[in-house]
């Protein structure tokens, strides 16, 4: 049997679809290309629109730029009909530039140096101007004491006439006192009432204090450590009746503990001003030691406080007690402990090798 022909009619319904298709398409691009000029068009005439009408001066000034760009355009214009530079030209050319960079990195070199420079310079005209700010302190300060010296009266004081005593050793079974004059008040020390009164405590606490102990013909020597002891006397009270402070010290380097007996040098002792009356403290205790004629009171005087000793030392001299002196500025008493040996904590430097110079011996306490 043959094969059946499609009918004529089946490819025309085929063909129309496809036109329709693209008949369709070809529409919308029409449509979407009439939109988009429609909305161009709107825009361009908006921006023309929204444009603001130049000035006189930006006229101005864009022809000024015209003429400018048309004398560059001329410019350039000669420079392409001009000959190509030669290479002798362009050697020489080379050679100038790189003498100018070596001239602009010795300048910028010269620029440093000179910004140092500036730094130094504002840094000592700071210290310059400082210190003549102080210098213009310190003489007003000492134009300002002249004025106050020149309105200040001069005061007449009577002369003090010191004789010079025929001096005395003094005798070996003295009991010498000791008073400390200074800051104008004189502080009376009996050293042998807090001396005493270590060596009943010792007595009865030694064998509670560690030590070595050493054997040898006579008496055995015996060491005792420092620390124990000084700790046990922090709390002593050594009944000091005048308000003066005990205390058991001991130097690292020695092998004698002392006791050290610190007046109150602002309100303790006796001022000038109450040695002036019969019954002063200080007159009360020497009276009691002219009862004892071992007794020999040994002022130590400082340079501030003369004219207190005097005033004390005629007292003492009325009272009949023996007496001697000697200028030094001592603020308390140390009382050497010889009967009792302590372990050195650390060993004394070693002298000088290299002699110093002569001092004049040490002269014993006299009384006058």
């Amino acid at each position: 049997m043959g094969r059946r022909r499609k009918s004529s009619s089946d490819e025309g319904v085929n063909l129309d679809s496809l036109m329709d298709a693209l008949t369709n398409v070809v529409a919308v691009l029409i449509l979407v290309l009439l939109l988009v000029q429609a909305d161009v068009s709107q825009k361009v005439v908006q921006f023309l629109e929204g444009l603001l009408p130049a000035t006189k001066e930006e006229v101005a000034a864009s022809e000024e730029k015209a003429k400018e760009l048309e004398s560059d355009k001329i410019i350039l214009e000669e420079m392409l009909t001009k000959e190509p530079p030669k290479p002798e030209d362009m050697e020489a050319e080379k050679r100038q530039l790189a003498l100018l960079e070596k001239n602009v990195k010795t300048n910028e070199e010269l620029l440093a140096d000179l910004e140092q420079l500036k730094k130094l310079e504002k840094k000592s005209r700071k210290e310059r101007d400082d210190e003549a700010k102080k210098t213009k302190g310190i003489q007003d300060e000492i134009a300002r004491l002249e004025a106050l010296l020149d309105k200040t009266p001069v005061l007449k004081v009577d002369p003090t006439v010191v004789g010079i005593p025929a001096s005395r050793p003094v005798p070996k079974s003295a009991e010498i006192y000791h008073a400390l004059v200074i800051n104008d008040r004189v502080h009376f020390i009996d050293p042998f009432t807090p001396l005493k009164m270590f060596e009943d405590e010792f007595r009865q606490e030694k064998r509670n204090f560690p030590h070595e102990r050493i054997k040898r013909q006579g008496a055995d020597r015996y060491i005792y450590r420092s620390g124990p002891i000084l700790k046990h006397y922090e709390k002593f009270d050594f009944k000091n009746s005048r308000n003066q402070k005990v205390k058991l010290v001991a130097n690292p380097v020695s092998t004698r503990m002392q006791l050290v007996v610190s007046p109150d040098l602002k309100e303790g002792g006796t001022s000038l001003e109450e040695l002036k009356e019969k019954d002063s403290n200080f007159a009360k205790i020497v009276y009691k030691l002219s009862s004892n004629i071992r007794s020999v009171l040994m002022f130590h005087v400082h340079p501030n406080s003369f004219n207190t000793y005097l005033q004390a030392r005629r007292v003492t001299d009325k009272a009949r007690v023996s007496a001697g002196w000697e200028v030094k500025g001592m603020g308390a008493y140390y009382i050497r402990i010889d009967d009792v040996e302590i372990r050195r904590e650390k060993e004394p430097p070693p002298a000088p090798t290299k002699p110093g110079p002569e001092r004049p011996p040490t002269l014993p306490p006299k009384i006058d």
